[in-house]
């Protein structure tokens, strides 16, 4: 059966379903269909058009939404739904070492429904559709949660540390990097939607980050890493000091670690970890050079600016990557360090911060994020065949 509804304007990101390019892809302003109509099934968008011609091809009724604008449905390529229950916990402010310092005892308890619904619930609220989630304690009380809301979502099983169990003999591979805890997902799950992602370069082996790579890359999937965070990380790769070494020393890092003295971005480049499904997560101190390796990789970027903020580890240089030409995603993080949510209020940071306008906004909201985690067919744009999920435009846009 055929619904529709109506509304003042339709933004179908259909234009932007290209390559960026900072003389059009990112600075133009989305494709409009103004007093526009989505014919669907429910389920699946079957067209998109003017109220006009809708009239002229459809006798079906109509419900109008009234003076709002539609845009694709966001995707959010970066959350830690396992700590939703972590949120006002932590200190903000004070740097990273002092963030993961007030965060870390709270972060071995489980995750409660209760808290993990409320998070899921305002993500519904604020048009996110998809959510790229980093897990490894909890995957199947996310994947429950989300998927009980009509969300879907990647289940990142984070591969952290540098001792794993050996299963098949002395040697490291793909299977003992997956976490007992994957082993509950459904079949479907595990077949589409479950990923492998690397913490990071200082607290990951980076035997253990090659073969996530290597497994995601043999099974077309997506492979994600925080990368160039913070000075700390900084310091650590490439002089072995400082107070986040000492912190790591304590907790993660071998006796015999070795720092490779080198920048985060091209130590992942030396690795093989960067190419064109790779989403690099916050990218905050990067420089002309690193820009270049990533651009030349295909690498895809991830902000969560909101987040950087908080914890106040710097401001990832969003217009040199623009101007660069960079496939830049957004992401939240998670309640342990951000205070909602809520991706348009990302958008705004962004807005406020660094002068971006909403046809860029939009792009890093929805196809940009949808062709990095390898959903466009799905989602990204208001088109058809694609999935009935939209989002409203906030007023301020």
């Amino acid at each position: 059966m055929l619904n529709a509804i109506r509304a003042r304007r339709i933004l179908t990101m259909e234009g932007h379903n290209t390559s960026p390019r900072t003389d059009s892809g990112y600075y133009s302003f989305p494709d409009v269909i103004e007093d526009g109509v989505i014919v669907h099934n429910s389920s699946t968008i079957v067209d998109v058009l003017s109220f006009s011609d809708f009239s002229q091809k459809y006798t079906i009724e109509v419900t109008d939404l009234g003076d709002v604008t539609l845009t694709p449905a966001l995707i959010n390529c970066h959350n830690h739904l396992e700590l939703a229950h972590l949120k006002g916990k932590a200190t903000f402010g004070q740097g990273f070492e002092s963030w993961i310092e007030s965060a870390l005892p709270f972060m071995a308890t489980p995750v409660d429904s209760d808290s993990l619904a409320k998070a899921v619930d305002e993500m519904v609220l604020s048009g996110t559709a998809h959510i790229a989630d980093v897990n490894g304690r909890a995957p199947l009380e996310v994947y429950e949660a989300v998927t009980a809301r009509h969300l879907s979502c990647h289940i990142q099983l984070e591969v952290f540390g540098y001792s794993f169990p050996k299963r098949n003999g002395d040697t490291l591979c793909a299977k003992d990097l997956f976490p007992s805890t994957a082993d509950n997902l459904p079949a479907e799950a595990k077949k589409r939607w479950m990923t492998l992602s690397g913490h990071a370069l200082y607290s990951t082996s980076p035997d253990a980050l090659v073969i996530a790579k290597q497994w995601c890359r043999s099974h077309e999937r997506y492979f994600s890493v925080h990368l160039a965070e913070h000075p700390g990380e900084e310091e650590l790769l490439t002089k072995g000091t400082g107070r986040f070494k000492e912190q790591l020393s304590r907790r993660v890092l071998p006796k015999d670690f070795t720092p490779p003295k080198m920048r985060a971005v091209p130590y992942a480049k030396h690795l093989g970890l960067l190419d064109a499904s790779t989403l690099a997560v916050h990218c905050v101190h990067c420089t002309r050079e690193d820009i270049a390796i990533l651009k030349e990789s295909g690498t895809t970027v991830c902000l969560c600016p909101r987040s950087n903020e908080l914890i106040g580890v710097g401001t990832a240089p969003v217009r040199n990557f623009l101007e660069a030409g960079l496939q830049l995603t957004i992401g939240t993080d998670s309640l342990a360090s951000n205070h909602d949510l809520n991706l348009w209020n990302e958008a705004r940071f962004l807005r406020d911060n660094f002068d971006i306008p909403t046809g860029a906004l939009l792009r890093m909201l929805t196809i940009a994020g949808a062709k990095a985690l390898g959903i466009e067919n799905e989602l990204g744009t208001l088109s058809k065949g694609k999935r009935f999920q939209y989002a409203i435009l906030p007023e301020d846009f």
